[in-house]
């Protein structure tokens, strides 16, 4: 128990990007990130659900797969998952204690809690045998810990403005540190962006190892990721199909059946680019449930919602609630609602609830008094209060839920 109290002390370390602690502890280690070759995932938005599909194919083809995503939705083991099912609490109680106990040597390192659960992961990784991790970037790239994996293919999804405290205050900037992910001579599979700029900065780094992929607009971006899991079965001589795969809290009809009468949909979409993106291609939304931890493009955000709001002919009723759990503070649901009235006047029905679940059960019935179309919306740490909530009320099994293939 000693070595799950300390990684819940690292909460309080915060966002650090750098490797000097990774580097060393994974050395103390005997580098397991060395015992495995790894696909590496970075971008913006649809890294982790990019991730699961290619786990799903990986398994499929009888290749032992480990993945590592963050952050967690209901329990830390799922940040951990062997051929789609998160490790048991001992595996992960026991990796985290072999990480602690390197770290506490001379000179003593601090890792943060996301870079322990990814030197856990290398460490469970080794234990349990697998022959192929998929590894989704935490941040950026360049300075990433994941950026420590021996990786033998990389992919880019889409780029876009996030997280521009710790990357940059340009899109070209962000691109640079999410293209680092490459290495000479290995493969970079990217969606091809629009910005100019971008391409060419994705362009000058890969060179010859870049394939460009181009989505179908016309599909939901759960579906067009396929394309990017063929390339990759391509790549490796995989034939199998893949792998049924349910992405809790991201992929279609997840939690569907929860309520009756209430068609339940949810979106981890946090920022400009992809909250836009999922209400313009989510059709009948009667009800809207969203709330956003602090961050520097919540303006933007609201305002991306309030531009693809506009663009329905019905306009959905808006709750906004609040986040107890986020990395950061929560953005007042007050502060949601003025901001996205400031936007959008012309919204005809929203309200604010700051306890979550309180917040969760009024849309449900507000959905069920009309259409029965709910999608809950921004923040990856609202989505897991909220399941969290819901498999303990339906006393549902937990593990059963978040193994994904």
């Amino acid at each position: 128990m000693r070595s799950r109290k300390w990684l819940d002390q690292r909460v309080d370390l915060g966002v650090k990007l750098g490797l000097e602690n990774c580097k060393e502890i994974l050395s103390r280690l005997e580098n397991p990130q060395n015992s495995f070759p790894s696909i590496h995932v970075a971008g913006t938005n649809g890294k982790g659900s990019l991730c699961a599909q290619l786990s799903s194919m990986s398994s499929a083809n009888g290749v032992k797969t480990g993945l590592f995503t963050s952050p967690h939705l209901v329990f830390p083991e799922e940040r951990i998952r062997i051929d789609g099912k998160p490790i048991d609490s001992i595996q992960f109680d026991e990796a985290i204690r072999q990480v602690r106990i390197a770290s506490e040597e001379y000179p003593e390192c601090s890792p943060t809690y996301f870079e322990t659960t990814f030197l856990a992961s290398m460490v469970a990784f080794r234990e349990c045998g697998i022959q192929r991790a998929v590894i989704e970037t935490g941040m950026g790239g360049r300075l990433d810990a994941t950026i420590l994996v021996d990786a033998d293919l990389a992919i880019l999804t889409t780029i876009s403005m996030d997280h521009s405290e710790y990357l940059g205050q340009t899109i070209g900037e962000i691109a640079l540190e999410k293209v680092a992910i490459h290495r000479h001579g290995t493969p970079l599979i990217a969606i091809k962006p629009q910005d100019s700029d971008v391409q060419r900065i994705i362009t000058e780094r890969a060179g010859n190892d870049l394939s460009w992929v181009i989505l179908d607009k016309e599909q939901t971006k759960w579906d067009a990721y396929s394309t990017i899991t063929s390339l990759v079965a391509d790549n490796f001589g995989w034939t199998e199909k893949p792998l049924r795969c349910v992405w809790p809290g991201r992929s279609p009809d997840f939690g569907i059946s929860w309520f009756e009468g209430v068609d339940l949909k949810f979106s981890a979409a946090h920022n400009p680019e992809s909250i836009g993106n999922d209400i313009k291609e989510t059709t009948n939304i009667e009800v809207i449930l969203i709330g956003m931890i602090e961050k520097e493009e919540i303006q933007a955000s609201i305002k991306s919602l309030a531009d693809a709001l506009r663009e329905r002919e019905l306009s959905p009723k808006i709750v906004f609630t609040e986040i107890n759990s986020g990395r950061k503070p929560s953005v007042k649901a007050s502060s949601l609602r003025e901001a996205l009235h400031s936007f959008y006047p012309e919204t005809i029905f929203s309200k604010s609830i700051e306890d979550t679940y309180e917040a969760f059960e009024e849309s449900v019935k507000i959905a069920q008094n009309g259409s029965g179309n709910l999608l809950i919306i921004g923040s990856i740490y609202l989505i897991g209060e909220i399941i969290s909530q819901v498999i303990s009320d339906k006393s549902l099994d937990a593990m059963e839920i978040m193994t994904i293939h």
